[in-house]
């Protein structure tokens, strides 16, 4: 049996609930601090996420795999941490956006009616109030949650597909 035929399941699953935990301290950090609505900052969790996926991919390599790990088995680590790991951000965007500051919601449907009237100035009445339904059934907070399961898991795979190419190692005493 070779050392690429292990089950990635469980250390991606422990590894994938400690990234989301960590995202989700980020993200009551900037709500506390009020700087929420900070795109930059909300996009340093990207960067956390490529820093914390590149050592589950090498620590599975060298703790789980002795050492060596194929790019597929590296794509699959990485992969499946960030599903599990957005599976913890989901059920805190619920939370969020429910509970905690449910003017989310409100604030994207005024940011969104803003952008289609500066788009479009001349929309009627009726055109507005059809799109702004389409608007709310993308802002409900199970959508909203449903979706970053989606998207986190597939930035997961993009990060782990480049990750993989420099973390992979190919066991060559194997005949």
């Amino acid at each position: 049996m070779d050392s690429n035929s292990k089950s990635a399941f469980m250390p991606s699953l422990t590894s994938g609930l400690v990234l989301g935990v960590i995202l989700v301290i980020y993200s009551l950090i900037l709500y506390v601090v009020g700087l929420n609505e900070n795109q930059w900052l909300a996009a340093i969790s990207y960067v956390i996420t490529a820093i914390v996926l590149f050592f589950i991919i090498v620590n599975f390599r060298d703790k789980q795999q002795g050492g060596f790990i194929a790019y597929g088995k590296g794509v699959s680590v990485g992969t499946l941490a960030g599903f599990f790991a957005s599976i913890i951000l989901a059920i805190f965007t619920y939370i969020y956006v429910t509970y905690i500051d449910p003017s989310v919601i409100e604030k994207a449907l005024v940011q969104a009616e803003e952008s289609i009237l500066a788009r479009q100035p001349n929309m009627s009445d009726e055109e507005l109030d059809n799109a702004m339904k389409m608007v709310e059934i993308f802002t409900s907070p199970v959508l909203m949650a449903t979706m970053s399961i989606f998207w986190y898991t597939l930035v997961s795979l993009v990060f782990s597909l480049l990750i993989s190419i420099f973390a992979k190692r190919e066991d060559t005493n194997i005949a």
